[in-house]
């Protein structure tokens, strides 16, 4: 499966405020070599980004003491917005699919210039259209 074919360019490209650009690539894991499961949609301002991981690193984000856990209800399994303690840290989304771990990050501005709702917001609309489609994919 590919997983840069469940978001539509365009519907990413209404989501940001800023210009997206083609998908150009997941770069290859620096441990394997290897392409990871995941894709990153965005340009050189902003990004969206999902990633399958292990179990054990996806309770350590969902388990984490100082992080606060939301949950989306967008998953016909578990999905939560995981929302750290440290106001200089990004919150993220985390969800399952089948006995599979994703981790799902919002950049709506790489030099930093965001709030944090906005992050949540944009993820959330994303997450609206990707989680399904994985859901029939997969």
């Amino acid at each position: 499966m590919n997983a840069c074919s469940l978001l539509d360019l365009e519907y990413i490209g209404q989501t940001f405020t800023q210009r997206v650009e083609p998908f150009v690539g997941t770069p290859l894991a620096k441990v394997d070599g290897k392409r990871p499961w995941g894709c990153t949609w965005g340009s050189r301002l902003s990004y969206a980004s999902v990633e399958e991981v292990s179990q054990s690193h996806y309770i350590s984000v969902t388990k984490d003491p100082k992080a606060r856990l939301v949950s989306q209800g967008m998953a016909k399994q578990e999905s939560y917005g995981v929302w750290p303690d440290d106001e200089e840290e990004d919150m993220r989304f985390a969800f399952t699919v089948k006995s599979r771990y994703f981790l799902f990050d919002v950049v709506p501005s790489r030099d930093g210039d965001y709030y944090r709702f906005e992050q949540n917001s944009i993820g959330q609309g994303l997450l609206r259209v990707l989680i399904p489609g994985m859901e029939e994919a997969l």
